[in-house]
C-alpha cells in the first residue's frame, strides 16, 4: 500500500513514502523553475556576499621584533566593527599577546551600535608576542555589516603559524 502526500509547495511531484518512490520527474524540474521566479529574488534587491567573501581573512604571519600579523581584505561596501574585534593566543601556552596595534579607521554613526569606529578596504594588525617560538595559534573574533543592510553575526577563526 502507498501512502502519497501533497504539499502545496511541491504541486506538481508526488511522493510515495511507503515504498520510497518519488513520481516527479520533469514536472519536478519545471516545478522547482516555477518555485524560483515566484518566490525568488525580488528585483532591487541587493545580493549580500558570504562572510568569509565579505571579509577575507589574511594568513597569521611572523614579523621582526616578536610580533604576529594578520589582516582582512574587506569588500567593497562592506565595513568591520573595531570594538568588535578580540583576539586571543592559544598557543604557545606559555606566550601572552600584546595588545593589538590598529589604524585609526572611519568614525561611523550605526544605527544599532551607536556612535563606533569601524574598518573598510583593509585592515592589517600587527599582535605583540612573548615568545618567538612557536607554533602560534590565534583565535579572532569579528563582526562587520554590509551598507546595504546587513550584519553578519559575530565570527570566530582560528589561525595557525607553524615556526
Amino acid at each position: 500500500m502507498k501512502i502519497k502526500a501533497w504539499i502545496p509547495a511541491f504541486a506538481g511531484m508526488t511522493f510515495a513514502f511507503a515504498g520510497m518512490t518519488m513520481a516527479a520527474g520533469m514536472t519536478m524540474s519545471l516545478t522547482a523553475l516555477a518555485a524560483d521566479s515566484i518566490l525568488g529574488k525580488k528585483t532591487g534587491e541587493p545580493e549580500f556576499l558570504p562572510v568569509d567573501q565579505a571579509f577575507e581573512i589574511q594568513p597569521l604571519e611572523a614579523h621582526k621584533g616578536g610580533k604576529l600579523a594578520m589582516g582582512w581584505r574587506i569588500a567593497k561596501g562592506y565595513y568591520l566593527y573595531r570594538e568588535r574585534l578580540k583576539f586571543t593566543l592559544t598557543a604557545p601556552a606559555s606566550a601572552k599577546l600584546g595588545a593589538a596595534a590598529l589604524p585609526a579607521g572611519e568614525k561611523h554613526d550605526d544605527e544599532n551600535f551607536g556612535p563606533t569606529v569601524i574598518f573598510r578596504g583593509a585592515l592589517n594588525v600587527e599582535l605583540p608576542v612573548s615568545t618567538r617560538k612557536g607554533p602560534y595559534q590565534l583565535t579572532v573574533q569579528y563582526q562587520g555589516c554590509a551598507d546595504a543592510g546587513l550584519c553578519y553575526p559575530p565570527q570566530t577563526r582560528t589561525l595557525e603559524l607553524a615556526r
